[in-house]
């Protein structure tokens, strides 16, 4: 089964970008307010208050009621420039939209941060005719790095929109965090073929979004990860053998272990994976990357190296980095 985007694909493009965005944002606080006030804030850099505040008998200035219900007002105006060819009057106009919210945020959203020195004439600029409008630029780099931790594991429905709408970003060549994503899979039944191998295996079909690291995850801990070179998806029926591309190097290295994986799946753990798999192969390499949090791993985990350990030239760095930190 193919999976379902929670996001279209198709349409003209910076109305499409910012039509997504506000879907996620929609989606988002129908969730939950709070973790909407968080993302916002996260997003823009300033704290956006989202829900009432309910407080008892509260002194006014000459009396004191027995109860008080605030909702502050704002407003967010959100402009999507795909390129940094944005044009300073557009978002002057913009500004002159606000209608006296108590918080007022103009948002420029890029691919990539604008110059600072362009963002401080444009702060300027808008700040001598609307000096209540506050001027922010984020990219939706920095979108998907905080839809990043925004949801639990166990929240499978705002996972996939999360995973969903960075895939997007991805597709439409917004961002393109691949380089430095790990994803950490749990293989306790499988994990000696893994470490043997090299080679980690899920269904075709589950829905992935675009990494260079693998992680495999056994008894509270990576215990060991490799960078992919090459990943497949596989048949293996009545004695052919046929691989189709998904991602790397295409090449002929992994045929004998793709052969032994999948003999050794059915034999050793009672996986049926000669059709509809994919494979993910590399150079396996021991670290102890460990999870303090209660319980073991629900599903799969997707850690942003770069965020975690900084700068890395490889996947032996990202290996000695990782080994004895702690993650939840």
């Amino acid at each position: 089964m193919s999976k379902i985007h929670y996001f279209q694909r198709y349409s003209t493009p910076e109305n499409t970008i910012t039509n997504n965005t506000l879907q996620l944002l929609a989606r988002i606080y129908q969730d939950s307010a709070s973790r909407a006030s968080s993302f916002l804030t996260d997003i823009t850099g300033e704290p956006v208050e989202i829900g009432i505040e309910i407080s008892q008998q509260k002194p006014g200035p000459q009396s004191t009621p027995d109860g008080r219900i605030v909702q502050r007002s704002f407003e967010i105006l959100i402009e999507s420039k795909i390129d940094l060819e944005f044009d300073g009057k557009q978002l002057l106009h913009h500004a002159e939209g606000f209608q006296g919210e108590s918080q007022q945020i103009l948002l420029l959203l890029t691919k990539q941060h604008i110059d600072a020195k362009d963002k401080q004439r444009i702060s300027e600029t808008i700040g001598k005719k609307y000096p209540n409008v506050v001027f922010c630029n984020a990219t939706f780099e920095t979108i998907c790095t905080a839809l990043g931790e925004l949801f639990a594991d166990h929240e499978n429905e705002m996972q996939a929109l999360s995973d969903d709408y960075i895939d997007y970003c991805n597709d439409a060549g917004l961002v393109d965090q691949s380089r430095y994503l790990m994803r950490i899979v749990s293989c306790r039944d499988t994990f000696e073929i893994n470490r043997e191998h090299g080679v980690y295996y899920d269904p075709s079909d589950r829905g992935y979004r675009r990494h260079d690291y693998v992680g495999i995850y056994k008894d509270k801990a990576v215990r060991m990860l490799w960078k992919i070179e090459s990943v497949f998806d596989v048949d293996y029926e009545g004695g052919r053998f046929d691989k189709a591309l998904i991602q790397g190097c295409n090449t002929d290295k992994y045929d004998d272990k793709l052969v032994t994986v999948i003999g050794d799946a059915e034999k050793l753990c009672g996986h049926i994976i000669k059709k509809g798999h994919r494979f993910f192969c590399g150079i396996p390499i021991e670290t102890n990357y460990v999870k303090t949090s209660f319980g073991g791993l629900r599903s799969k985990k997707y850690v942003n190296l770069k965020e975690e350990i900084g700068d890395f030239s490889g996947a032996s760095e990202v290996a000695e980095k990782l080994n004895g930190k702690h993650w939840q």
